[in-house]
C-alpha cells in the first residue's frame, strides 16, 4: 500500500485527494467509483480535521496517514488512519451507549438527521451516512491510532 502522512489541516486535503485519485486509477477504478472514493475520503478526512484532534494545539503535528492499494480480491483499498481519542465511524450510534462521553455527544454531533424535511435538516451530518453508505467500511483501533478502512467494489458489483 502507498502512504502519505500529513498534517490534520485543510491545506492538506489536495494532497490526499491526489493521491488516492492516482491510486485508485492505478488501480483501474472507472470514473464513477473514483468520485465515490473523492467523496468518502473527503468527509472522512473534514472529520479528522476538525474532531480527531480538537483538543490539541495546532504545532503539535497532528499527523494523519492515508494508505491506498488493491486487496488480494481486487478490491481498491484506503486506511485512513488518526491518533486522536477512540472513535468508530463505522459502528454508529447504536454501537455506543448513550453515556455522555466525548465520543457518544461527537457521534450525536456528526450523525445526520435524515428524517429531517431539507428545510428543518442542521447542516452537515451527512458525512458519516456517506461513509457507510458509498463505501464497506471497517474499523479498528490499532496501536493508539483510529485506522477507518474503506473500500470500493467496482460499480456493478455494489
Amino acid at each position: 500500500m502507498q502512504r502519505l502522512r500529513l498534517p490534520a489541516q485543510e491545506e492538506s486535503l489536495a494532497a490526499f485527494r491526489q493521491h488516492a485519485l492516482d491510486q485508485a486509477a492505478r488501480a483501474g477504478l472507472d470514473e464513477a467509483a473514483q468520485a465515490r472514493v473523492e467523496l468518502v475520503l473527503e468527509e472522512a478526512l473534514v472529520n479528522v480535521i476538525r474532531h480527531a484532534y480538537a483538543d490539541t494545539a495546532p504545532d503539535a503535528g497532528r499527523p494523519v496517514e492515508l494508505a491506498c492499494g488493491t486487496d488480494p480480491d481486487g478490491v481498491f483499498r484506503m486506511e485512513l488512519s488518526d491518533w486522536g481519542p477512540p472513535f468508530d465511524p463505522v459502528g454508529g450510534a447504536a454501537a455506543r451507549p448513550d453515556d455522555g462521553s466525548p465520543e457518544a455527544e461527537l457521534e450525536v454531533e456528526l450523525e445526520a438527521n435524515l428524517e429531517a424535511d431539507l428545510d428543518n435538516r442542521a447542516l452537515g451530518g451527512m458525512g458519516l451516512f456517506l461513509i457507510r453508505t458509498m463505501s464497506q467500511p471497517g474499523y479498528e483501533r490499532k496501536a493508539g491510532a483510529n485506522v477507518l478502512s474503506l473500500r470500493f467494489a467496482p460499480v456493478d458489483e455494489d
